[in-house]
């Protein structure tokens, strides 16, 4: 089953106002230059690292598990194969370099994905990873938008649970992040947490941002065009009360392929 078989509009035009900055702010943080070099999008959904990536002059091949997504705008994206982050669909050493942004907290191993792209990534590349902190203090507004989802009748799916209470945990702190990182095997592994400035200020841009994500996407679409504006307006109208500059923690490993 294709969990993200809806989620892609919403993915590229509301999630994409946090994700979008982020993915740019990582691909910064590689340890040398990517201008030239072949590096793997990994988990790449609708192509936001992809992008960023292209911005730095390097040349993305993109892998995700949801063909829905790798279908958002194919023809103007880079070469992509659907595959899991456990199982690439790539040789060994077949890119300079990954990214994985935002998708390890998704898979129920994190240093067996890790062991995956450094598999694939040649030595002395660069293994460039983000996960969300654990910190809560951001979560009050978004879950404003969430009470206000609930009341209109939505129930999230089985699998977004697991995600938020098994999968992310895993790499929930920077102790976590380094330990999945050496126990792939890689070297020179630097793992911080900040708090980003992603420039989402306006209560329309968080909604934006929350109500385009996956586990949402399939009940939107089921809903009336009418009601979907009336969501978004009462999400608006519940956050702009307490609205204040959105800024998620982020943990982000730099390391390396020995």
């Amino acid at each position: 089953m294709d969990r993200y078989a809806w989620a892609a509009t919403g993915w590229a035009t509301g999630a994409a106002r946090v994700y979008g900055p982020l993915a740019t702010q990582l691909v910064g943080a590689a340890p040398h230059p990517l201008a030239g070099r072949r590096v793997l999008d990994a988990g790449a959904g609708t192509g936001l690292a992809s992008t960023a990536l292209r911005g730095a002059g390097a040349r993305p091949v993109a892998v995700d598990r949801s063909p829905a997504m790798l279908a958002r705008d194919a023809a103007t994206r880079p070469p992509a194969a659907v595959g899991a982050l456990e199982a690439l669909p790539l040789r060994d050493d077949a890119v300079d370099d990954s990214v994985a942004a935002f998708v390890l907290n998704h898979v129920d191993d994190p240093a067996a994905a890790l062991r995956e792209l450094a598999r694939v990534t040649r030595p002395g590349g660069a293994v460039l990873a983000t996960a969300p902190g654990a910190t809560t203090a951001h979560r009050t507004v978004r879950d404003r938008i969430d009470a206000v989802a609930a009341d209109a009748g939505f129930t999230p799916p089985d699998w977004y649970a697991h995600l938020t209470t098994v999968q992310a945990p895993l790499l929930g702190d920077v102790p976590a992040m380094r330990g999945a990182a050496r126990a792939a095997g890689l070297v020179d592994v630097a793992v911080t947490e900040h708090v980003a400035d992603v420039g989402v200020e306006r209560p329309e841009d968080l909604v934006d941002y929350r109500l385009g994500q996956a586990h949402v996407a399939g009940w939107l679409a089921g809903l009336a065009e009418g009601e979907r504006d009336a969501l978004r307006r009462a999400a608006i109208a519940a956050v702009a009360p307490v609205m204040e500059p959105y800024r998620p923690p982020v943990i982000t490993l730099v390391a390396r392929v020995p």
